[in-house]
């Protein structure tokens, strides 16, 4: 934010409602007679809690409403008042697919002006499955740091092209660091991810982890995968214990697999758990 800016600095954020509340807060201390009733009245809005509503999340806005939004809130620049645009389709999208487009042009247009995001790496390391396959597989005791090689082990079914693509999105990200020895190896520290690129990964990577699965269901050996299944009588308080035993289960094999000190392959482990009746809500 630049000291003599009349309100934040709108691409430097991935969440419209997060905006409005410090350009808000912003507007407060510089004049104590500004209030929800002024930027209403500057919107051209009825309500004066209209914009208390957007920021808590209990209205959207409409393509109406955008345009007096951005009026009020006197963009100096048109390409930041189609930047605010562009987060409030993004915000307000419900469909994950065009979701995760929108996603991608916000990102593309903060690259164009010079700001330093990570956003689409985090995005990546969290919803490609061979970006934390790779991660995984570096730790491994045979592991060499060769693209061929790495995707021979990943069973041919990423190019060493994008291989290498995904270790520099690693390397960005501070998840790989250079070894003298090893070429690679894991960095320390965790991911810091915003939740909004979290929740928006987690349909990619089931989706890409259940493919895999199928895969392996046809052409690898029954010795080294191990498929299970039930249909099973469901009630919702046997259901909310039953989905804090499969977290724990789940936290209980990462605890018995992190610390191995011979590893010396990759596995994924997919628990799933869904209706197969429409659900009494």
């Amino acid at each position: 934010m630049t000291p003599n800016s009349q309100y934040p600095q709108v691409r430097e954020y991935l969440d419209y409602r997060k905006f409005l509340k410090d350009f808000y807060h912003q507007k407060k201390e510089s004049s104590v007679d500004y209030s929800f009733r002024v930027f209403a009245r500057m919107a051209d809005i009825g309500s004066p809690s209209h914009l208390k509503m957007v920021i808590d999340g209990k209205r959207n806005l409409t393509h109406a409403t955008l345009m007096k939004y951005q009026k009020a809130i006197g963009f100096k620049r048109k390409q930041d008042s189609s930047y605010f645009e562009l987060l409030v389709r993004y915000n307000q999208e419900l469909d994950h697919e065009r979701k995760v487009e929108l996603f991608h042009k916000i990102v593309n247009e903060k690259k164009k002006k010079g700001l330093s995001v990570l956003a689409t790496e985090q995005f990546n390391f969290l919803s490609k499955w061979h970006y934390v396959a790779l991660y995984v597989l570096v730790d491994c005791k045979d592991f060499v740091n060769d693209v061929h090689w790495i995707s021979s082990r990943l069973r041919k079914k990423v190019s060493p092209a994008n291989i290498e693509h995904a270790i520099n999105d690693l390397l960005k990200i501070g998840l790989l660091e250079y070894d003298k020895d090893k070429g690679l190896r894991q960095a320390n520290g965790a991911l810091d991810t915003p939740e909004e690129i979290q929740s928006m990964a987690v349909i990619p990577y089931h989706r890409n982890m259940i493919n895999l699965a199928l895969q392996y269901l046809d052409d690898g050996p029954w010795n080294l995968r191990e498929f299970n299944g039930g249909t099973i009588p469901m009630n919702k308080e046997t259901l909310i214990q039953l989905k804090e035993k499969i977290r724990e289960l789940r936290k209980e094999i990462n605890e018995m697999t992190e610390q191995l000190d011979d590893v010396t392959d990759v596995y994924q482990l997919n628990i799933q758990l869904f209706p197969l009746t429409e659900v009494n809500q």
